[in-house]
C-alpha cells in the first residue's frame, strides 16, 4: 500500500527554515511537484485543510487500539509499538523487533492503517492519476466521485485503485472505496468499503476520528464489519520526529522487499 516516493528537491524545499521569500527556483519545483492534482482533488485537498497545509506537517502520531504510530510525514519513515512487538521502516527496510519467523508480511501491512488514515493527502504524490465518475448514490445520499489509480512502478502496489467519494457541497470525503491486490500482477474489481466520520482540525488539517468498514458486494452497501477503528492522541507537529524512533534495532527481523 505504502507509495515509497522519496523526492530530496521538495524534501529540502518544505524543511528548510528561513526567510519568508522563496526563490524562484523553488516556486517552480513547487509548482511541478503540484502540476499533476485536478481541479476535482484540489478541491478534496482544500476542504481538508490544504495540501500546503499538509506538506508543511513533518510528523504525526496517534493511538489506534493497542498500538502506538509515529509517522516521519516527509520521509514515511514509520514506528508502530504494540505489546507484542515493534515494526518501523528507516526508509529503506521494514523490521520487527523482536524477531519474528513472520516479519515478511509486515512489508505489505505495516503502514496499511496510516495509508487509509491519512487520505485524502496521501494521494497527493507525483505519479497519480485523477479520474471523475459519475455521482453515487451511498446509503441515501449522492456523493461525488473521484477514482486515483497509478503509473507502473509507482510504489509497492502500483494496480491498487481507490474512489473517494465526497459531499457534494462541500467537497469533504465520507466514503472510500478501495481495492488490495497487495503487490500481486493484476488489478481487482473487487472493491471494500470504509466510511470516514468524526474530523477534526489539527494544525489547519483536518484528520478523522473513526473509521468503519461496511460490507459492500455488486454496488450493494450492506452491515458495518465489526466495530470502528478509532484513533485517540492524535498529534501533528512541523518538527521533525528523532530519527532514533526508526533505526533497525539490534536483533530485528528484516521483512523481504516484495518487489526486488
Amino acid at each position: 500500500m505504502k507509495k515509497l516516493i522519496l523526492f530530496s528537491l521538495l524534501t529540502f524545499m518544505l524543511s528548510c527554515e528561513g526567510t519568508k521569500e522563496v526563490s524562484e527556483t523553488e516556486q517552480v519545483a513547487k509548482v511541478d511537484f503540484y502540476s499533476h492534482h485536478s481541479e476535482s482533488i484540489k478541491q478534496v485537498f482544500d476542504a481538508h485543510g490544504g495540501f500546503d497545509a499538509w506538506t508543511k506537517l513533518k510528523q504525526m502520531s496517534y493511538t489506534n487500539g493497542s498500538s502506538k504510530t509515529l509517522v516521519d510525514l516527509q520521509n514515511r519513515y514509520t514506528r508502530i509499538e504494540s505489546e507484542q512487538q515493534t515494526v518501523g521502516f528507516d526508509g529503506k527496510q521494514v523490521w520487527v523487533y523482536p524477531a519474528s519467523e513472520n516479519a515478511d508480511r509486515q512489508r505489505m501491512r505495516y503502514n496499511l492503517m496510516f495509508y487509509f488514515y491519512a487520505f485524502p493527502f496521501v494521494v497527493g504524490d507525483p505519479g497519480i492519476i485523477y479520474e471523475d465518475l459519475e455521482p453515487l448514490e451511498i446509503k441515501g445520499k449522492m456523493y461525488n466521485a473521484l477514482k486515483i489509480s497509478y503509473n507502473d512502478g509507482v510504489g509497492d502496489s502500483p494496480k491498487d485503485n481507490y474512489i473517494i467519494y465526497t459531499d457534494q457541497e462541500t467537497h469533504q470525503m465520507e466514503w472510500l472505496m478501495y481495492t488490495a491486490t497487495f503487490g500481486g500482477g493484476e488489478t481487482s474489481e473487487r472493491y471494500n468499503l470504509i466510511k470516514y466520520d468524526d474530523w477534526n482540525s489539527y494544525e489547519g488539517v483536518i484528520l478523522p476520528g473513526s473509521l468503519q468498514w461496511y460490507q459492500y458486494k455488486d454496488g450493494v452497501v450492506g452491515e458495518a464489519r465489526g466495530g470502528a477503528r478509532t484513533f485517540t492522541d492524535i498529534k501533528v507537529s512541523t518538527d521533525f520526529p528523532a530519527m532514533e524512533n526508526f533505526i533497525v534495532p539490534e536483533g530485528a527481523s528484516i521483512a523481504a522487499d516484495p518487489t526486488e
